[in-house]
């Protein structure tokens, strides 16, 4: 027993030795200190060496940087583990990155509390691995109590292979491309970062990213704000975002990256903007970019103000590959076939009244999956679980190629004013499971969750097009407390909102700019309460449901109108009567900033605009225009519930000009 003991004892003391060495070597890298001095180009530390310009470090340590070097970098190329202590430095290299791990066990930059320090790398690159201006082939991580600047002239400010962490120091970035991109995992934990990105995301990862705290100002001038290949995760942080395209993106790889990859040439100054378009393309198929087709000269007008291009043939486009979903059960016959598919049947899932987010209806898409696995929903998804991120997108607010889900924070979306676009878009499934969500956006494409209980969601929909900073706000009617105000930045005719200060079974008043819009006793999940392009007030003459339940309107597929630019939808088809066209009563004379009102009894409709005043009563051809009658082609007529006027006489009496294109079956009021 005692020599058994021994033989026991003796291994334990062996493997304790082991452990015990293991741990001092792993930490050895630490006690081999230095310094490195840009302005004289003096080091000390083991490893480390200086040639012509270029520092180079071949062994593990612990190195202090000050000074300033003009032109040159810091090369890094160990087995070990490196940190360099960014103390009051300052390096710019002509032709390649500031500091390049080319190799170590793990790469470490601190800044150094109460210190300034800036990184700018070359337009080109001298070397075939490095694109970042601070470069690691390894994992890096960064954290400090100082400033860090960096300019990247090539690609990317700050760039990994593996990993990069981020947990604190305040890091100010301008890119020509992406501002941190990590191959695999980025993590951000604490700290303030202000990215701004020419052609690439302020923060892209390539299998997940986490937010977990911090102060984030990103903004993207031609692309997406964040961006994951494979998960994101919000757990907290103060985030503000503004991109040209998706503020938040998963499971997506556009066009900007493959371009980044092509000679480029880029001077340091901000890329002229094109109108906030993609670049147009000469060959017939153009390259799916975010999944929206481009627009093109001569097929298709261009973007009018947020509203849907609008397209002559028979067959619409295809978005994101499917065709575009109709609120009936059985989509229309489209040129005299029904919309097939490619007969297999999605995995996982699938409920077949939803395609893409969602079956639309009159504007909205439905909760519930997408037409994707199970596997890849999870792969690709968002989730959002605090912190407060405001996103100002001319894409998707939020936009996941894999499920999205909402358990708690603040969510403030001003998002896209082109109606091909939503606030939120999941193709897996969108939740919203608790806290605050505000989203704005033009109505047409928004995705609705899927939840059917819980706190209330409310789905807004405006008769109109509303301008940006117009106030809307919920108040509860019985005691009049206001629950919710907000004023978009941009254009909107949809609002999603909520919060646990909406209560299942309370009455609820919506107002804009303080007017009274539409009152609605809000229920457990999803809330839908008016009807986008249809007016909100119920009743005779204006379309809409009763009590701003949803009911839907049919757009007319033959004549369109847009009033200085902006197309019009409306609840009834305008007709033709008399070779005078007739359309919808609220949505025109708003859309024409007129002042209306409707009298029930009399079944008259009354405009005033800077002055002029038009009254036109249904069924009678003649009109009143400041007191004196005048004579119509066509007397105002109530079809479906809607009143319709003709849109040349109201138009021409308010001061405006119209146009007609014969071609286009279109409509302009300027």
């Amino acid at each position: 027993m005692k020599k058994l003991f021994s033989v026991i004892l003796c291994l334990a003391m062996t493997l304790c030795t082991f452990t015990a060495c293991s741990a001092a070597d792993d930490e050895a890298w630490k006690s081999n200190t230095g310094s490195i001095d840009l302005n004289t180009m003096k080091v000390s530390g083991s490893g480390i060496s200086v040639s012509g310009s270029t520092i180079a470090i071949t062994k593990g340590g612990d190195f202090e940087v000050t000074g300033t070097l003009s032109d040159g970098m810091i090369y890094v190329n160990s087995e070990e583990k490196v940190k360099l202590r960014l103390s009051d430095a300052s390096i710019t290299n002509s032709s390649g990155p500031a500091i390049y791990f080319d190799n170590a066990e793990k790469a470490f930059v601190t800044i150094t509390e109460g210190t300034e320090n800036s990184l700018t790398d070359s337009k080109d690159y001298a070397y075939d691995d490095a694109d970042g201006a601070l470069f690691s082939n390894d994992d890096l991580e960064i954290k400090g109590g100082g400033s860090l600047t960096i300019t990247g002239n090539y690609k990317h400010g700050i760039a990994g292979d593996d990993d990069v962490s981020i947990e604190n120091g305040t890091i100010s970035i301008s890119s020509y491309e992406h501002g941190i991109k990590a191959n695999d995992r980025l993590s951000v934990t604490g700290g303030g970062i202000t990215a701004v990105s020419e052609t690439g995301k302020p923060m892209k990862a390539g299998t997940e990213l986490v937010i977990d705290g911090g102060v984030l100002n990103l903004t993207s001038k031609q692309s997406e704000g964040i961006e994951s290949k494979g998960t994101l995760t919000i757990n907290g942080g103060n985030i503000n975002i503004t991109s040209a395209d998706d503020g938040v993106n998963t499971g997506n790889e556009n066009a900007a990256d493959a371009s980044a990859q092509s000679d480029k040439v880029f001077d340091g100054q901000q890329s002229p903007e094109m109108n906030g378009q993609q670049p147009q393309f000469d060959g017939q198929q153009p390259p799916e970019m975010n999944g929206q087709q481009p627009q093109f000269d001569g097929q298709q007008p261009p973007e009018m103000n947020g509203q849907q291009p609008q397209f002559d043939g028979q067959q619409p486009p295809e978005m994101n590959g499917q065709q575009p979903q109709f609120d009936g059960q059985q989509p229309p016959e489209m040129n005299g076939q029904q919309s097939q598919f490619d007969g297999q049947q999605p995995q996982g899932t699938f409920d077949p009244n939803r395609m893409h987010g969602g079956m639309p209806h009159g504007g909205n898409f439905g909760g519930g999956p997408g037409m994707i696995d199970d596997e890849t929903a999870a792969a690709h998804a968002i989730t959002i679980n605090g912190g407060k991120i405001y996103i100002n997108a001319g894409g998707d607010g939020i936009d996941s190629n894999g499920s999205l889900t909402i358990n708690g924070g603040e969510v403030t979306v001003d998002g896209p004013t082109n109606a091909g676009n939503g606030a939120l878009d999941a193709e897996g499934g969108l939740l919203i499971n608790g806290g605050t969500v505000t989203a704005a956006s033009a109505a047409g494409m928004n995705q609705l969750p899927s939840n059917t209980d819980g706190q209330p969601i409310l789905s807004i929909n405006l008769s109109s097009s509303q301008v940006g900073g117009t106030e809307i706000s919920i108040r509860e009617t019985s005691t009049g407390s206001e629950i919710m105000k907000y004023s978009p930045s941009k254009n909107y005719q949809n609002i999603l909102y909520t919060s646990d200060k909406i209560k299942s079974g309370s009455e609820y008043t919506v107002c804009t700019n303080g007017e009274q819009q539409e009152t609605f006793t809000a229920s457990a999940g999803v809330n839908t309460i008016g009807n986008a392009g249809s007016g909100m007030f119920g009743g005779r003459g204006f379309g809409g449901g009763r009590g701003g339940r949803f009911t839907n309107g049919n757009v007319d597929t033959e004549i369109t109108v847009f009033v200085n630019g902006a197309r019009i939808n409306f609840p009834t088809a305008p007709v033709t009567r008399n070779d005078t066209t007739l359309v919808g009563f609220r949505a025109i004379l708003e859309a024409l900033g007129a002042t209306v009102t409707w009298d029930d009894a009399s079944q008259t409709a009354t405009a005033e605009k800077d002055g002029t005043v038009v009254a036109m009563t249904i069924g009678s051809a003649t009109a009143v225009v400041n007191g004196e009658n005048v004579e119509m082609l066509a007397a105002p007529e109530l079809i479906n519930d809607s009143t319709l006027i003709p849109v040349r006489f109201i138009s021409e009496n308010l001061g405006m000009t119209v146009d007609w294109n014969e071609e286009l079956k279109q409509i302009s009021i300027h």
